[in-house]
């Protein structure tokens, strides 16, 4: 039996290769006759003071071919004249071409331009060779296309492969250094990778999704390039881009931080230096969602604060993931429960072949890494990375106190399927810090007594996918995930430098068990639908101890409880129709129900694209978000009276436990213009109402609009949902990609930010500074064979802060800080400004890479404003100085 059955696979296995063979020698012979009848084509041109990329581009729309380049070969050719008239194709592309030492070559229905001579070549080898591999899949079903062409462009002899029955490419003997890779299958949108990077001691992974083509076979005539700021989401019309980890560490500033990083683009701004909660179009950064793996996750940073998305150092480690997607506003239906804006992260698989291995030493920390196959067989991989701080290290090694530290790990375990794959993921880590309060000192006759205080937080994740491919149009994937999360501060007094009395000891936590599914339906290249589910089962504890301090201090009420099983549900529709290849309508809903408070809300969200042009696209976008409290909002005990020494006394009653979601409409309008393959322009305009919003009727001026200002969730009790708001603003993104060697970003923001309280009058926003610039850019050049620098600026110009204002001869009188709260934010501290530098450079040895680099944070030291009290300033970070060196190999 067990030879029968493996004869029947091996004739299936055949017939398939059979079919294959035979489509593609039918396909092969197609394009054939279409390249003959194409020869007898013509072209006529009239072109004055032209750039090389318009004249091939008026080629293309004539030729009905696809024009492929590396854009480092023609963008030094501009102002052209031309005058052609009924001149073949081929005769056309000679002129074209005279005296610019660049060849053509036809490859099916693709023009391929290359250099002439190796000496013009960007991609000249260097003696050093690596591999470039990954798998080609269709962008919405995620399933495998079997015999796409993946080409190294410029590449002397042309290397290339064609993906197999999994859709795996692999090409050996790629030369290292900056590459250009082109993706082609028949009836599917081409695209064009740019300034790939390879390196010599690590296999590069190029995973690739492509869209299939509305119109028929023979009139596909798609731009054979791939635009950075396209999503990885193929729902996304707006506000949206993807991102590469190349950019988290060669944008100056970023720090290999995906949330700094993020802070270069058009409406997004720092809440504060020292931590990376991110405010973006004027929001709160506690409306922001964290996505990893396709699952809502908590924030996944080191010094996490109850309630808010960051902290001062990230726990995401960016030689772990992959190309991700940020949401800025009006994002699909399939991502809820956010206000502000989504990071969708992606964890990239290890290499399935090869062993690989990390050793990165700098202040961030000291990290070990290692990738590889778990079986080569099935294609089976893991990839695992730890990593200590880099000043913890020294605290413990020279007995230093005060240092800030923290450690974490992530991994995941790859395991491919003959439908599908399951993945296994996690991520963890700890952090505390050790702070002494001068502030707080206070004598008794000989003593003296002081506050110290130690903060930190421990986060874990950890998860599991499930992806089944049922058929070529149709896919659904399962995930659980357990999340825990449990931010901690305890203060204690000192006398004389010794323990005295331990005062507050604050203690949460929050644990999510998660579980997702969503079905992916293709009906044709012009529908695609998607339904999901996403459950999660949340616990919170919370725990309070108190004491007095010299009878003048006393913090609350001690307090301990916890909740189980507060059930918070999503379901979303979504799906996508496209017109044609330049017009396309995405729509959905998003469905959300706090189960422990009977709350629910319901999200439509809509959104339209249209290429008008090669290069003009306009885009609008409408959605309904709708986000919960932070979870210990909904249990703060009410505050009922002030004892006869001036204590607060606490009642048991949760008044927040009624709280409904926050809402907000939002309405985006976007232009993007190319100017070519390399330089764009975007310029979005949006309005955002928010209404629901939890503010207090004793304090007029509260609104939980403003949470996460001071990095933490205001404490108040006895809410409600009376409050609303508005953002509303302009951007301009003026972007150069890498090529020839520089890139530049330019960004600009003007908006405002408003809120209204109980009082039901319009005041500031805290994050209402108006208007944010941002100019960086960078050049990457050859030291010398193998040896790469690159060089990389950044500057940020912004409207300060609004702070609430206090009355200064008060304060002084009575020697404590007295606020004007009638005048809520309608002081602005002084601008902002930041300078920050990046010198980098990369060793290419054989099976080694070396890279160092070194990252100055406000170069000029500038003092910008944090906050004020009566008595003292508080300013954001100053000049910091942050060095790396990795080695991998």
């Amino acid at each position: 039996m067990e030879k029968i059955e493996f004869k029947r696979k091996e004739k299936q296995k055949r017939n398939i290769y059979f079919s294959l063979s035979q489509t593609l020698l039918i396909l092969f012979l197609s394009i054939q006759c279409m390249q003959l009848s194409a020869q007898t084509q013509t072209i006529n041109l009239s072109m004055k003071n032209a750039s090389l990329h318009e004249i091939l581009l008026e080629i293309k729309k004539q030729s009905s071919k696809n024009i492929v380049y590396n854009n480092n070969l023609i963008d030094k050719y501009s102002h052209e004249s031309i005058e052609l008239k009924n001149v073949k194709i081929k005769d056309a592309l000679k002129i074209v071409l005279d005296k610019k030492e660049l060849q053509y070559k036809i490859v099916d229905d693709v023009i391929i331009i290359e250099p002439i001579n190796e000496k013009q070549n960007p991609n000249k080898p260097s003696g050093l060779n690596q591999t470039l591999k990954g798998a080609v899949i269709d962008a919405e079903t995620n399933t495998p296309l079997i015999g796409a062409i993946v080409t190294i462009l410029g590449s002397n002899p042309v290397k290339g492969a064609i993906t197999d029955i999994e859709g795996i490419y692999k090409i050996e003997g790629v030369p290292i250094g900056r590459q250009t890779v082109v993706v082609s299958y028949i009836g599917y949108k081409k695209k064009q990778f740019n300034n790939i990077m390879v390196l010599s001691a690590k296999e590069n992974v190029l995973n690739v999704g492509l869209e299939e083509s509305v119109e028929n076979l023979d009139e596909v005539n798609i731009v054979a390039s791939y635009s950075k700021n396209e999503t990885i989401n193929d729902m996304a019309t707006v506000s949206a881009r993807a991102f590469t980890i190349e950019e988290t560490e060669r944008f100056a500033g970023s720090l290999g931080d995906p949330a700094r990083m993020a802070t270069n683009y058009a409406g997004v701004f720092t809440a504060g230096d020292q931590r990376n909660d991110i405010v973006i179009r004027g929001n709160s950064s506690s409306g922001l969602l964290w996505q990893l793996e396709d699952i809502p996750i908590p924030s996944p940073n080191h010094f996490d604060v109850n309630g808010t998305t960051g902290g001062p150092v990230g726990m995401l480690n960016n030689n772990l993931l992959s190309r991700s997607d940020f949401f800025t506003s009006a994002f699909p239906s399939e991502y809820g429960n956010a206000t502000s804006g989504v990071f969708d992260l992606k964890m990239r698989n290890g290499n399935y072949e090869k062993h690989e291995f990390l050793l990165q030493c700098g202040m961030n920390g000291f990290e070990l890494g290692a990738e590889g196959p778990i079986s080569r067989e099935n294609k089976s991989s893991y990839i695992v990375n730890i990593r200590y701080s880099m000043l913890g290290l020294l605290q413990d090694l020279l007995w230093v106190d005060g240092m800030p530290q923290y450690q974490d790990a992530s991994f995941k375990l790859n395991f491919p399927l003959k439908s599908g794959k399951i993945s296994v993921f996690g991520l963890g880590g700890s952090s505390s810090y050790t702070e002494f309060d001068e502030d707080a000192v206070r004598s008794n006759e000989s003593n003296e007594y002081s506050t110290k205080s130690t903060t930190g937080s421990k986060t874990a994740i950890v998860g599991m996918n499930y992806q089944h491919i049922i058929n070529q149009g149709t896919s659904i994937k399962t995930a659980i995930a357990y999340s825990r999360r449990g931010p901690h501060e305890v203060v204690d007094s000192t006398l004389n430098d010794e323990p005295y009395l331990h005062l507050d000891d604050n203690k949460f936590k929050q644990t999510n068990l998660t579980f997702t599914t969503k079905l992916v339906k293709k009906f044709n290249a012009k529908n695609t639908a998607e339904f999901g589910i996403i459950i999660q089962d949340i616990s919170f504890e919370a725990n309070r101890m108190v004491s007095e301090y010299d009878n003048t201090y006393l913090i609350g009420k001690p307090y301990s409880f916890s909740k189980n099983n507060l059930l918070f549900s999503q379901a979303y529709f979504q799906m996508k129709h496209n017109f044609s290849d330049r017009l396309s309508l995405n729509a959905g809903v998003n469905a959300l129900y706090f189960h422990y408070n009977n709350t629910s809300a319901i999200d439509p969200r809509i959104g339209f694209l249209w290429q008008s042009t090669e290069q003009q696209s306009f885009g609008f976008g409408y959605g309904l978000h709708s986000q919960m409290q932070p979870i210990n909002v909904y249990f703060i005990q009410s505050k009922t009276s002030i004892d006869e020494e001036g204590r607060q006394v606490y009642s048991d009653l949760e008044t927040n436990k009624n709280l409904g979601f926050t809402r907000s409409n939002q309405f985006v309008i976007s232009h993007n213009y190319s100017f070519n393959t390399n330089l764009r322009l975007k310029t979005e305009v949006y309005y955002q109402y928010l209404f629901n919003v939890p503010v207090k009727s004793s304090k007029g001026y509260f609104s939980m609009i403003n949470s996460g200002a001071a990095m933490s969730v205001p404490e108040e009790d006895s809410l409600v949902n009376e409050g609303y708001g508005k953002n509303y603003g302009i951007e301009f993104t003026l972007e150069k990609f890498l090529s020839r060697n520089y890139y530049f970003l330019i960004t600009s923001s003007l908006f405002n930010s408003l809120y209204q309280g109980t009082e039901k009058k319009w005041r500031n926003t805290t994050y209402n500074g108006n208007y944010v610039f941002n100019v960086l850019g960078g050049y990457e050049f050859e030291l010398k064979n193998n040896v790469l620098m690159n060089l990389n600026l950044r500057t940020v110009y912004a409207g300060g802060r609004r702070i609430i204002p206090f009355d200064y001869e008060k304060s002084k009188e009575e020697n404590d800080t007295k606020y004007i709260y009638e005048k809520a934010y309608e002081k602005q501290v002084g601008d902002y400004f930041r300078l920050d530098i990046r010198i980098g450079v990369i060793f290419q040895n054989k099976n080694v890479t070396h890279e160092l680099a070194l990252d100055i944070s406000n170069l000029t030291n500038q003092k910008n404003v944090y906050r004020e009290k009566y008595n003292k300033t508080y300013y954001q970070q100053g000049i910091f100085p942050m060095g790396l060196y990795r080695l991998i190999f």
